[in-house]
């Protein structure tokens, strides 16, 4: 069975390229195209297919039975802006967002222009900082509400798998008492594989292979910088949430994630909780 492609327009100067990086992909430079990127392990995982266009004839046609569309603005890229909504404008792409960098003010501009019906299909998706590491929590928050029955024969996610071990299942048990905790995993980050997961809201299965790219990348940045000491934690934080990534020290390959409601959780008491329940883990 063939794997849901979802098709990335990056008009961005640097950004795209950092993210790209962070997924793996080598030789990352200028304009180009970078197909069947896996966002896991598998032979139906999600897909991107990335193209930094060089011209606006670089454009490639757009196919309706792609999962999703994604237009990565930065600033300084009105006019190819412009050549990729007239290219988007026939498609009966019901999956159409636009992720906007903070400082691109006349992009936002042509987006608002847009004509009702056409404005109507396209979302946009503010950034709120410009750091890969924001882009990729929030294209992966994007990704995980992707309707997949006309791609997978997927079968309903559980709040927790059945075949979790006891140990496990306590783990997630524990993490979502967490004041203001959303969702929950424990993730291999070399293979990024979701190991157990709890709460809601997310492809989880999804925000795991993203967020495994985002330890390696930091891990390679440390390794390349000469820095000995291990990481605690990655801790993103969005409008409404805290997106925590903990390393489990005594679990080499392994981190908690958790998902934490901003106006209800206490970081540093997630933090301290988090610590306590990773000394209990047995995989």
């Amino acid at each position: 069975m063939a794997s849901p492609t979802v098709t990335v327009l990056d008009l961005t100067a640097s950004l795209g390229l950092h993210a790209l990086t962070q997924l793996g992909v080598a030789h990352t430079s200028g304009a180009g195209v970078w197909p069947q990127i896996a966002l896991g392990s598998g032979t139906t995982t999600l897909r991107l297919d990335w193209h930094r266009p060089a011209n606006d004839l670089d454009l490639p046609a757009q196919s309706e039975d792609l999962a999703a569309i994604i237009v990565l603005v930065g600033p300084g890229s009105t006019n190819r802006l412009r050549a990729v909504l007239k290219l988007l404008a026939p498609v009966a792409q019901s999956n159409i967002w636009a992720f906007l960098m903070p400082n691109a003010l006349m992009e936002h501009a042509e987006l608002k222009s847009l004509p009702a019906k056409q404005a109507q299909r396209i979302q946009v998706v503010k950034l709120p900082d410009s750091s890969p590491q924001t882009l990729w929590f929030i294209l992966m928050e994007q990704l995980g509400k992707l309707d997949f029955k006309h791609f997978l024969a997927l079968q309903p996610p559980p709040s927790l798998r059945d075949d979790m071990s006891s140990n496990l299942k306590q783990c997630m048990i524990d993490t979502m008492t967490i004041d203001g905790a959303l969702a929950a995993a424990l993730v291999d980050y070399r293979s990024g594989m979701c190991l157990a997961q709890a709460g809601g809201g997310m492809n989880l299965d999804l925000a795991a292979a993203g967020n495994s790219q985002v330890v390696k990348a930091k891990l390679a940045t440390m390794e390349s910088l000469g820095l000995r000491r291990g990481i605690e934690d990655i801790l993103i934080t969005l409008g409404d949430q805290y997106h925590l990534i903990r390393l489990v020290p005594n679990n080499q390959g392994l981190f908690l994630y958790l998902v934490l409601d901003k106006s209800k959780g206490n970081l540093a008491l997630a933090r301290y909780k988090l610590s306590d329940i990773e000394r209990l883990l047995k995989v």
